[in-house]
C-alpha cells in the first residue's frame, strides 16, 4: 500500500519546518538515472514527533541514499502501528 501525500526532500531546511505531529513516515531514495520521478522505500516508521525523529534520522541516517520521505498525519500510537505494519508488508 504507498503512502498518500506528497513526497518531500529530505534536506534540513525542510526538516526544520515540519510539525509536530503523530505520523507514518517512509524514507526513500529516488531511482536515478533511470526513472527520474519514481522513488524505492528504503525505511518504514513511526512517531509521535516528526519533525524531531525526521531531523534525527537525517543526523544519523538509518540506512544511506535518502534523498525524499513521504509522511501520513496519524493522530494515536495504535493506529500508527497498524499503518507502520501495512506499509512494511
Amino acid at each position: 500500500m504507498p503512502f498518500s501525500g506528497d513526497c518531500h526532500s529530505f534536506d534540513s531546511s525542510t526538516l526544520k519546518v515540519l510539525n509536530n505531529i503523530g505520523a507514518v513516515y517512509g524514507l526513500f531514495k529516488t531511482d536515478l538515472p533511470f526513472r527520474p520521478d519514481h522513488y524505492t522505500c528504503l525505511y518504514v516508521g513511526q512517531t509521535n514527533d516528526l519533525r524531531t525523529r525526521m531531523l534525527e534520522h537525517y543526523k544519523n541516517p538509518p540506512i544511506i541514499g535518502v534523498t525524499h520521505f513521504f509522511a501520513e498525519a496519524i493522530a494515536t500510537e495504535e493506529q500508527r502501528l497498524q499503518r507502520e505494519k501495512e506499509r512494511k508488508n
